[in-house]
């Protein structure tokens, strides 16, 4: 038998069987009946040419691979079949019989197509039986962070009925999927995601995303009531917000006048930052020199002697506080069917009518909503940059420049090395080119180039090179400055030409906000979540 635990490879024996006496035993496959058309049956009626491999066991012969086989033959009534039958170690116990079960069955299964499930299946069964994600890796030709991948598919129906409708999902991807079967709405965000090619982006952020179990808690506190709830901004076509729906005698519509079941929350959490000195006193933000503190951590990164501008406090004297409120906007489901209409909107100054405190709550909301936009979108510019140096990390290892991209790549290089030159030399809070260069290069590229064999891949070395000049000037609130493309020292049109590149060359996919950064997008028009 091939996986006994014994070294000694045991001889099997070739018989000739009925067909009705051999006993299925179980199998990974689990739609045999299903698949067996009657073209298959038809195929074996002269005999079946493939032996059937069987193992004896207290006087039965079982069917470890090939139960179609025998199953057409009892249906096309062969009097016998071809059958290797294999001897099983005389001290294996039940666990044992599995594993050499499960992994005969794998074997022979490599050949031909298996479901994705059957074989996330198979990989669980031989854990369950006592094997170790090393040993089964081993076993199975597989690297192991494959196997610990499936072994988190195997936990979540959701994402095994996803692999065998042809989803186009990555194991990893499948992995990751499966992590959030407690949260069917980021499944699907990073469902979508997976199709428009930003699936490592969508998950970064979720993984990143904090706030998410007190949405998650306020949507099941809503469900509990019978309300619908989502933690995305709900779009135009899907539902109606509240404060911009009125009834028919012209009065605002109120989310109690609207009935339960037209009822739709979006909740989202609103993080409000304040600073407070060492006496417990509200300090107030435009009199703190944020420069002080690191671009992308408040930490006490800057040099100790370095010292604020004048009339303004240094925030590493201060304590820094975020106060997370989970919020909620209400949104109408059918508001033509409930007899509610558009407000009309007017863009004059408001009238003499509206109080000041009116104009003072409104302004209010326009500020929180300012400052979350700010907070969101330099989150996200970070994110983008993780994904960004992953993606840059694996392509760069190529020995080959892909068919074609020879022109734009020295075109980038050359533009890079005259209009760009300065960029070169960046080293800052926000970016050190040299050490993005040794990052997304895997080693120090003045090593690696007296490595390179081909004249492509020291190119690609010193595309890494322009590369990482232009990525340390990607900063966090870059998406900020956008129109500022023609004053002298602007990095904008640099950052576009850089994002266009990526997505010409590398076949990279844009988010949200380095859309905003190429100037493809408005940044007011990004989802805040």
């Amino acid at each position: 038998m091939t996986h006994n635990t014994t070294e000694t490879v045991a001889t099997g024996e070739l018989r000739h069987l009925d067909p009705t006496d051999l006993v299925i035993d179980a199998n990974i496959r689990t739609e045999a009946q299903a698949t067996l058309t009657p073209e298959f049956i038809d195929s074996v009626r002269e005999g079946v040419r493939q032996p059937v491999l069987a193992v004896e066991i207290d006087g039965q012969v079982r069917v470890r691979d090939g139960q179609r086989r025998t199953l057409a033959a009892r249906e096309a009534g062969l009097a016998s079949v071809p059958v290797y039958v294999v001897p099983v170690a005389a001290d294996a116990d039940d666990k044992a019989l599995t594993v050499d079960r499960i992994l005969d069955q794998l074997t022979s299964f490599e050949r031909e197509e298996l479901r994705a499930s059957d074989r996330v299946a198979a990989i669980e069964q031989l854990a369950l039986a006592g094997m170790s994600a090393t040993k089964i890796a081993k076993a199975t030709r597989t690297k192991k962070k494959d196997i610990d991948h499936t072994l988190t598919v195997a936990k979540s129906a959701t994402t095994l009925d996803l692999l065998d409708q042809g989803a186009g999902l990555t194991l990893e991807q499948s992995a990751t999927l499966a992590a959030y079967d407690h949260d069917p709405e980021a499944q699907q965000w990073l469902i979508t995601a997976a199709h428009s090619g930003r699936f490592e982006y969508q998950a970064k952020v979720l993984a990143e995303a904090d706030e998410r179990p007190a949405l998650l808690a306020q949507v099941a506190d809503y469900a509990a009531e019978g309300i619908a709830a989502v933690t995305r901004q709900p779009s135009y076509n899907q539902a109606r917000r509240i404060d911009r729906l009125e009834t028919a005698d012209g009065t605002a519509a109120t989310i109690e006048d609207v009935p339960v079941k037209n009822r739709l929350a979006y909740v989202w959490a609103d993080d409000t930052e304040s600073w407070t000195d060492a006496e417990g006193n509200e300090v107030p933000e435009h009199v703190i020199d944020f420069d002080l503190l690191d671009s992308d951590e408040d930490d006490e990164d800057a040099p100790a002697d370095d010292q604020p501008e004048d009339g303004l406090l240094d925030p590493r004297t201060l304590t820094h506080h975020i106060t997370r409120e989970v919020e909620t906007t209400w949104y109408v489901l059918g508001s033509d069917d409930l007899g509610l209409t558009e407000r009309a909107y007017s863009y004059s100054a408001p009238s003499s009518a509206a109080t000041s405190g009116e104009v003072s709550a409104a302004e209010k909301e326009a500020q929180k909503q300012e400052r979350r936009r700010v907070r969101v979108l330099n989150a996200a510019s970070a994110t983008a940059r993780e994904v960004r140096i992953e993606k840059l990390t694996a392509w760069l290892a190529r020995k080959t420049l892909p068919k074609g991209s020879a022109p734009k790549v020295a075109t980038f290089i050359a533009t890079s090395m005259h209009a760009h030159h300065d960029m070169f030399g960046a080293n800052s809070m926000q970016g050190n080119a040299a050490e993005i260069a040794a990052t997304i290069l895997g080693g120090q590229p003045a090593d690696l180039l007296e490595q390179a064999s081909t004249a492509d891949r020291a190119q690609i070395i010193g595309l890494g090179i322009a590369l990482a000049a232009r990525e340390a000037h990607m900063w966090k609130d870059a998406w900020r400055n956008v129109t500022d493309r023609d004053y002298l020292g602007s990095y904008v049109r640099a950052r576009a030409d850089y994002l266009r590149f990526l997505v010409e060359v590398t076949g990279y996919t844009l988010s949200d906000v380095e859309q905003v950064i190429a100037g493809e997008k408005d940044a007011a028009d990004v989802p805040l979540d």
